[in-house]
Order: C-alpha cells, then structure tokens, then sequence
C-alpha cells in the first residue's frame, strides 16, 4: 500500500505533516549531529596532532638532554685533578675507585661503559663492556674510529649477545695545572636493552609504552611483552581512528643529523574510539528515529502533533541560537519526547566536549595563544597571561612583535614546529597549528614551552667545546714556535762543530770535538725534553729508527760522565760487552736520551761511592734484547716513593727539587720512551744505600763490514755528484746559512743564498739556472711554505725543493709537502742528515752530464 495518500487531488494534513517533520527533523538532526561531529572530529583531531608534535618534541629533547648530562659530567671529570694523578701513576684500581665514587653520587647519570686510551693503546677499562658481550679488541676498534672531535657518535658493532648499538663520545683528559692531555676518556651508552633510557623516555613523554627501534627491530621496549619487531605496530594508522592504540614515530637526531634509530610511543585510544563510536550509534540512532517517525506519523498525527512539533522546533532553534542547553520540557508523543532528548544530550555532549577545550586550553601549564588570519590576538590561556602580561606592557608587546611573522606564515596554511623565540629574558619553543574548517583557515593557535634551560645549557656546551679547541690551537703554535726558538742556535753549534771536526787532524783534537758534538746533542735532547713529553701525552711522538753503531752508546757515556765523576771524587765504572762491529738498527737520539737522563740521575744524588754502568746484549726468548743497568751508591729513594718515581713532576722527595733542582720529568720522559722502544723499565732502591734502574729493550742487530759508515756518512761527498750543482739557499738566519753552505760546498756545489721568499721567488723569475732550493720555513715577509707553493702555482717550476725546519711539528712536514715540497729535512743540519738528503735528490732529481 503506498505511504502518502492524496485525496480530491490535496494531501491529507497528515501526510503534509508526515512529509514537513521528517523532512524538517532529519535536515535538522542531520545538521545538528555532522556539526557535533564535524566540530569535535576537528578538536580531537588537532588535539591529537598536537599531542603527538608534543610527544615527539619531549622525547628529542628527553634523549638530548640525557645524552647533554652524560656529556656535562664527562667534561667536568675528565679535568679532574686525582683522575689526572691517577692517570700519571697508572693506577687502574684509583681510576676504576673515581669512577665508582661518581656512578654512586649520581647513577642514572652513568654511562654503559667507559674506557681509557694513551696512544695507541687502552690503558684502563671499567670491565661492563663485557656484560653487553663487547670484547676488548672491538673497544680498539671504537677508538680507533673516533680519532677526532668530542661530539657523539651512533655505533653499531658485533658482540656476543647480538649486534650491539652504542653512543659514543671521546673527551681528552688535560691536566689543569699545565695543560697538558694525559689520555682520551671514552663513555658508551648501550642502547640495546637500555631500560634506564627507555624508562626517562616514557616518565617524560606522558604515554603508556615506549619501544626503541632500529629499522623493523625492537632493541629496548617498556613493554612486559617480549616483542622484537614493529610489524604489529604498523597495522595502526597514525590518524584518528578506533583502534586500541594511538602510535607515533620519532626518528632521533643527533647533532642536527637523522640517526636510524626511531621511537615509537604508543598510547591508549580507548577514550577516542569511545567518542568515535558514540558518533557513529547516534548518527546511525537518528536515522533510525527518522524512519520510525515517518512510518508512525501517519496514524496517529492530528493537531496535537503539530503543536508538539512546534514545541520541538522552538526546542532546537533556541538550543542552537542560545549556544546552552535548555531541558526539554518533554512531549506526549514517545517519539517527539525521544527525538527531543536526543537533542537535549546530542547539545549536552556538545557542550561538554566545548567544555573540555575549554578547560584545556585554560589550565595548560603552557602558553596557548588563539590569533585569527590577520595576526590579530584572539584570546590566551592563563599560563600565557602570568607569562606575558604579568611581566608589563613591554614584554607583552615584545609577545605580538616576534609573533605576528609566523602566524601570517600560518594562516597560509604552514604548519610550523620547534620555533625558538626569545620573548624577554626567556627563550620559548612555539609549535602553531592553523584552524581548518571548510579547507579555509579560521585562526591560528600557537602554543609555546618554556626552553630557557636548554638553550643556556647547550650555549655553555658551544662555548666550553669552542674553548677547548682554541687551547688546542694554542698549544700547538707554542711547540710550534718554541721548537724553531731552541733548535736555531743549537744548530749554529752542532753544525760548527761537525764542521771544525772536518778540520782536525790530530787523534786527541777529533775526540775532543766528538765531545763537543755529543754534548750539544745531549743539550738538544735534554731542551726537547718538555716538546717530548707533551707530544707523548698527546699521541703525536713518533720513533725514527736507523742504523748506528751501538759502541757510540758506551763510549758517549763514558767520555762525558767519567771526568764529571772524577770531578766529584766518585768512582765511574762502564762494563760492555758490546763489539766494534756491531750495528744496531734502532732509535739513537732516544737511547742516548734514556741513558743521559739515568746517568745524570745517578750523579745527581750520589756524594760518594761508586756509578756503575752496564751495557750487554743477549738472546732471551729467539730475540736480541740489549740490557742497561744503571747502580748508584747515592741517597736512594723510599719504598713508599717507588711507585710514583716515573710520574711527571715528582722527585722523591720533597725537598728534592730545591736541593738538587731539576723539572722532574726527566725520568717520565724515560719511562715513556722504553714504551715506545716496546722495552721494560724497573727500579730497586734502599734509602741510604743507593739506587738500581734496570732497562730491558728489544734490538736489531747486524754486523758491519767496515764499509757500512764513512765517519758517520752513507757516501763521500767527492763521490756523490760528477758536476757543479747551483743551489739556491732561502734562510733568513746568518748562522744557519754559513753552516748549510759549509756543508753544501764540501759537495762542490755553488750556492746562492737569500734572506727571505720574496727575493727567492724574484731569483727564480730572472731566470736563474736552479738545480736544489734549500728552503727555510720561518721566513720574514713570505713563509717558507707559502714561498714553496708560489713556485709551484705561480711560477709553474719543478725544480726539486728540499724544506729545512726547525719546527719537529708532524703538521709542519705534511704542509711543506702539500705546497709542494719534495724533502723535509728538520733541523739542526746534520751532516749524516744532510748526506741521506743529497742521496735522495740524487737517485730521484740528478742528471749526470752525458
């Protein structure tokens, strides 16, 4: 039977009736109910958008700051002074006390692990890498891979528990008192299992789990559950929905670089899916009241439904124009009475979810600000008006000033995050997130964070990292300068020396001389004591072998030390089993400045008796080892003492230093040197009674064949060249230059020499017939290595440049290379130095005449 009737060609009243509530109604409902949703789906929605942008920026600045705290702590005990006197005595079980005494004070500040290195080696560990499975040897592989910088690093290195994935950083321990770097402190973060980490994560991002990952592998969660990947967390979209759970992303960064390290946070949606549902059985609800309202209103609408429809007009129109929910009055019709409740809870719950907004933006702890398109402010919560308003019209209208740019950005529908703007006296981190409605932007809300603290704490790490690194600068430049200041004039008196040696012909005059020249050797060995040992402390010393006759050692000891023990009335004796004929294929200069420093030593503290010195080479374990002993009859040192003797700056005892003098270091620069000559150094004392040190260090050994070494020269210089060779000399020092043309004329070569890189550029531009530069690095005007690079580039010569430096700076020799230099020859000129650099230019740049 059809629905609507029509009778004599008009509709029945109650058809009309039937037609105009059902329509009326569901257009009504209709719009009511998709404006409730549409109003509170775009709340939530941004609500959610919001709280996830807030949760990502917590957690970022979560695992900064705790990465920052470990730094900070690091920093400030890695100058310590009982960590650096622990470090000079090599003390492991005094460092490993200091740093449990730290871990106890404050252990949620704790890295992993940590280990130190000296050189090339890892001098001390705390042990826990072994609990994440971390070898020894891969520790060696971290240092080796953080050679420079003190930022931290993102690691991944095998272990026995599995691929381990670590944040390391690298800080040098330096001495206060003198600046110099005793070692490289390492601290790690295992961030596999790191339930520390992920518990400060989850405590200050306000969600319920936390799981950090590495591509699709779960390597430390919150959660009971034993889950290693992320699949199950992808089955959950990232925009609102109904499921259980709420999940959001976060790829940390570190320095300002994405890692592939990413957390995921999950949060309980049951509240949203709730709300989403509510929408859903009302919408489906109203459709379903529609249906039975226009099936029944055919039988049982008179006139008495129309006045009640009207009651339920007037109802929904004041309700919607008053903006406040009225209580329906109710209605005879069961229907109409339903349909009128639904709207009286359909416009509660819409003011409720008004109300809900309200409340949070009124009692957010952080400034919110609501702007409309034009950059006009709206409205603000109470945080942001004891923030900005509290403080004067001043930092209010600093507020509007700094705040309109980015919000004309927005309301172009940019969504901008993480701004940081200084408002006064504090720095705020303002996220602004348009009003959408209709794809037109309504106004614009900022919300900002107070970051005061952190931007001042990542300040002072810039500037205490700026520091370092200038003092780094520094530092260099002195050894740089002092190095060329203390070789200068000693180059004067080694290369007169040799020179005059030339000229003697008498036996008893040639020793004489020989003592002259090994003594200003000792003088050199003894003024670099300071630059050795500090490039000790900071990795850069380095051993440069060569053959020599062994013999020289014992009778250089003997020939000095004898007369200043005859002087002194104390018996010297030097016992040797060492051949005339036997070359040895190591470190000269350091052997003679081990025995110098044990020999003065030895004098120094003895008053009467006897100094023996021993000298023999032997076989132990299918190995040539050459063993000195060096025994006094002198005032001896305390057991107590015994220990601390190769610190630097300790005597042994205190009053040592003003009754005999001396820096200290001499005996910290020997124990050093026997490491690097990959020998053993130990000391046997009594106090009166006298002194012992015994040095055990592992040599080449080969046999001369008389031909080997020509006083001391690799080839005769009358044999080295058959034709006069033209050197230009570049050397601003008048001493320096008379002994390299001494030298160079015994060769038959003709010299021209000048005082400066400009005149020797100029000599080269007239066209001068050049075969060898001697080129000078400290040179008025113009730098022997910028003088050596204008050759190259401007004047376009190949004519072979043989640098000569005072500066022993490894930075020095890779720079004259870089500029173009062929040969670094580091002064003061040796005559032997001199000859292997002549050997080389001849095998490489030598044109004989044809």
């Amino acid at each position: 039977m059809k629905f609507w009737k029509k009778r004599a060609g008009k509709y029945q009243l109650a058809t009309l009736l039937t037609r105009s509530i059902f329509i009326t109604i569901g257009v009504m409902s209709f719009v009511v109910l998709m404006q409730n949703y549409q109003v509170n789906r775009q709340v939530v929605t941004q609500e959610v958008a919001r709280s996830k942008l807030q949760t990502t920026s917590l957690i970022q600045e979560i695992f900064n700051f705790r990465l920052d705290s470990v730094e900070i702590q690091q920093d400030s005990y890695s100058r310590s002074l009982a960590l650096i006197s622990s470090m000079r005595g090599a003390e492991s079980e005094t460092i490993s006390q200091f740093f449990n005494g730290i871990d106890q004070i404050d252990p949620d500040l704790s890295p992993d692990f940590r280990f130190i290195s000296k050189g090339n080696e890892v001098i001390w560990n705390d042990e826990n890498h072994r609990f994440y499975g971390i070898s020894d040897l891969q520790l060696s592989h971290i240092r080796n891979d953080l050679v420079t910088g003190n930022d931290w690093y993102l690691s991944q290195t095998p272990s026995s528990l599995g691929m381990r994935y670590l944040m390391i950083r690298r800080t040098s321990l330096i001495a206060m008192n003198d600046g110099e770097v005793v070692g490289d402190l390492y601290v790690g973060i295992v961030l596999n299992n790191n339930f520390s980490l992920v518990r400060a994560l989850l405590d200050g991002s306000n969600v319920d789990e936390v799981a950090l990952t590495v591509g699709s592998e779960i390597i430390a969660s919150s959660s009971k559950q034993n889950l290693r990947h992320v699949d199950w967390l992808n089955q959950y979209s990232p925009k609102l929905n109904t499921n259980d759970y709420m999940v959001s992303r976060v790829d940390l960064t570190i320095n300002g670089v994405v890692t592939f390290i990413s957390v995921y946070t999950i949060e309980d949606n049951s509240h949203i899916a709730l709300l989403m549902q509510g929408h859903y059985f009302w919408i489906a609800g109203a459709l379903g009241v529609l249906i039975i309202i226009a099936i029944s209103s055919r039988y049982w609408l008179r006139q008495r439904v129309s006045k009640e429809l009207k009651n339920l007009m007037m109802y929904t129109e004041q309700s919607i124009e008053a903006k406040r929910v009225e209580i329906f009055k109710g209605s005879d019709i069961a229907e109409f009475n339903k349909i009128g409740k639904s709207f009286q809870r359909s416009f509660r719950r819409l003011n409720e979810q008004e109300k809900q907004f309200a409340d949070l933006f009124n009692y957010s702890l952080s400034p919110i600000t609501l702007w409309d398109t034009s950059g006009y402010l709206v409205r603000m919560n109470p945080a942001a008006e004891r923030s900005f308003c509290e403080g004067g019209d001043e930092l209010f209208a600093s507020l509007l000033n700094k705040l309109v740019p980015q919000i004309r950005m927005c309301a172009n529908g940019a969504s901008l995050t993480g701004i940081n703007i200084e408002i006064g006296e504090k720095t705020y981190r303002w996220n602004f997130s348009p009003i959408v409605i209709d794809n037109v932007t309504r106004s614009i809300m900022a919300q900002g964070q107070d970051v005061t603290s952190f931007v001042e704490a990542e300040r002072q790490s810039r500037a205490a990292r700026e520091e370092a690194e200038e003092l780094a600068r520094l530092r260099a430049d002195f050894l740089a300068k002092m190095s060329h200041e203390l070789r200068t004039p000693l180059n004067g008196i080694l290369g007169v020396s040799q020179l005059l040696k030339n000229t003697m012909h008498q036996a008893d005059d040639v020793e004489h001389v020989d003592v002259l020249i090994n003594s200003g050797e000792h003088l050199l060995a003894v003024l670099n004591d300071i630059l050795d040992f500090s490039k000790i402390e900071q990795g850069k010393f380095h051993i440069q072998q060569a053959e020599f006759r062994l013999l020289e050692l014992a009778s250089t000891i003997e020939k000095i030390y004898q007369p200043l023990c005859k002087q002194r009335g104390i018996a010297f004796a030097m016992i040797s089993n060492i051949n005339a004929d036997q070359i040895v294929f190591s470190d000269q200069v350091r052997l003679n400045q081990i025995l110098f420093n044990l020999v003065s030593n030895a004098i120094k503290f003895t008053h009467h008796g006897r100094i023996n010195v021993s000298l023999n080479l032997h076989h132990r374990d299918e190995e040539t080892v050459l063993s000195i002993h060096v025994e006094d009859t002198g005032i001896g040192i305390e057991q107590s003492r015994l220990t601390h003797i190769f610190e630097p700056f300790v005597q042994a005892e205190a009053t040592t230093t003003r009754e005999y003098g001396g820096s200290g270091l001499g005996l910290a620069i020997v124990y050093n040197l026997v490491e690097l000559l990959d020998g053993t150094i130990s000391v046997e004392s009594e106090l009166g009674r006298g002194t012992q040190f015994n040095v055990t260090l592992p040599m080449q050994v080969t046999t001369s064949t008389g031909e080997a070494f020509i006083g001391h020269l690799l080839e005769r210089p009358e044999n080295m060249f058959d034709r006069t060779l033209n050197v230009l000399l570049v050397e601003d020092n008048h001493t320096n230059a008379f002994i390299a043309r001494a030298f160079c004329e015994k060769y038959g070569m003709r010299v021209t020499w000048v005082q400066n890189g400009c005149d020797a550029v100029k000599h080269l531009e007239e066209g001068n017939l050049t075969d060898l530069i001697l080129m000078d690095n400290q040179l008025p005007s113009l730098s022997g290595i910028e003088t050596t690079q204008a050759i190259r580039e401007k004047l376009a010569l190949s004519v072979p440049i043989y640098a000569c430096t005072a500066d022993n700076v490894k930075a020095t020799e890779v720079a004259f290379m870089a500029a173009g230099a062929n040969y670094v020859i580091v002064k003061p000129l040796r005559e032997r130095d001199l000859n292997v650099a002549f050997i080389h230019y001849r095998d490489h740049f030598y044109k004989a005449v044809s």
